[in-house]
């Protein structure tokens, strides 16, 4: 299987960022400086306006005012973190390399590490958390790895998805997670898979977009518009569901992937995360790209570092952590039209 684009959530630093974090395994991560200038690819933003994100070499951080100062956490792990989520203000889990997954209950203050596998080669890394509600989470990562908790993430399960399996019986990676709080189902989005063969043995491949509409206990695939690869998938407030990947590829359906339309941000970046402000969204990606979904060159950074996810602070302001850590970025100042 060839390597996807977006498999920097596994080699994030060596494919993307050009920059080289062996991958470890230790009691906790170094207290670093300069932490918030590290590589960091998830951000979240809780309802008291706290904000943590979480990177390389197990690095959390934490912001009481609204990123205006961070604070490094103190976690039990030196594994590249690559995603986080919370149920509330207290609760929330991060999971990386090796299967790592770590739990707070404090609001992102202190971490305790509930399940890891750093000698699994099979599996190497997890890439997406999602709370389904307050004692169901389900995590997922490379080649198929699909992890579930039913005690809200003090113990984990691992269970192979056949209904998500290539036409070979393998597994493509799997990349992110989303829920409809409307209706309760659960969306998945992955790297590019074998969907079928033709008579003469060529074989036929589909980015990887599936549905759960009993909490994660069987899946359906859902038609694919592209044949590419999916880095992301996400509900917006009127429902409608979008999923983005390899060159700038964005596409949105309002009747839970019967049918798509196309979004044409005019750029070849992959897309990394997008964001849903007021009626507008944002979305981030290689290259420094940031654009809304007019196409509107909002902001791209001129030295072409990478941004992973963001969160908007408030109706004027971005906050976006990539590979120079994190960055805030007022929107109605960067708006340029493109020709």
């Amino acid at each position: 299987m060839k390597l996807s684009f977006f498999f920097y959530r596994l080699f994030l630093a060596l494919l993307i960022f050009g920059l080289y974090s062996p991958l470890t395994f230790a009691e906790s991560a170094m207290l670093a400086p300069k932490a918030k200038e590290s590589l960091l690819l998830d951000v979240q933003k809780l309802s008291n306006d706290t904000l943590v994100a979480v990177g390389e070499r197990g690095h959390i951080l934490k912001s009481d005012d609204l990123a205006k100062s961070w604070q490094q956490q103190t976690v039990p792990t030196q594994s590249n973190l690559t995603a986080l989520d919370f149920f509330n203000d207290e609760i929330g889990i991060a999971v990386g390399f090796q299967q790592t997954i770590l739990l707070t209950k404090d609001g992102g203050k202190s971490w305790t590490l509930v399940y890891s596998d750093k000698d699994s080669v099979e599996y190497p890394a997890l890439f997406d958390v999602k709370f389904i509600d307050a004692k169901r989470v389900i995590a997922i990562g490379a080649f198929g790895l699909y992890l579930e908790s039913n005690d809200g993430g003090e113990s984990w399960q691992d269970r192979e998805i056949e209904a998500l399996g290539d036409f070979y019986g393998g597994f493509s990676h799997f990349y992110g997670l989303a829920q409809d709080n409307k209706n309760g189902h659960i969306y998945l989005a992955g790297e590019k898979f074998v969907a079928t063969e033709t008579e003469d043995g060529e074989e036929i491949s589909t980015g990887l977009i599936a549905v759960s509409k009993d909490k994660g206990q069987t899946w359906t695939k859902i038609t694919s518009p592209y044949d590419g690869s999916f880095f992301g998938i996400k509900v917006a407030p009127n429902n409608s569901i979008f999923v983005y990947g390899l060159k700038g590829n964005i596409f949105s359906t309002k009747d839970s992937g019967a049918s798509w339309e196309s979004v044409d941000l005019k750029t070849n970046s992959g897309i990394h995360d997008m964001v849903f402000l007021g009626n507008d969204f944002y979305a981030v990606g290689t290259g420094g790209f940031l654009s809304n979904k007019n196409a509107q060159l909002v902001d791209t950074r001129d030295d072409l570092k990478g941004r992973a996810a963001l969160v908007p602070l408030n109706d004027d302001e971005l906050l976006i952590v990539g590979e120079k850590g994190v960055e805030r970025l007022t929107i109605s100042s960067q708006v340029q039209e493109v020709n």
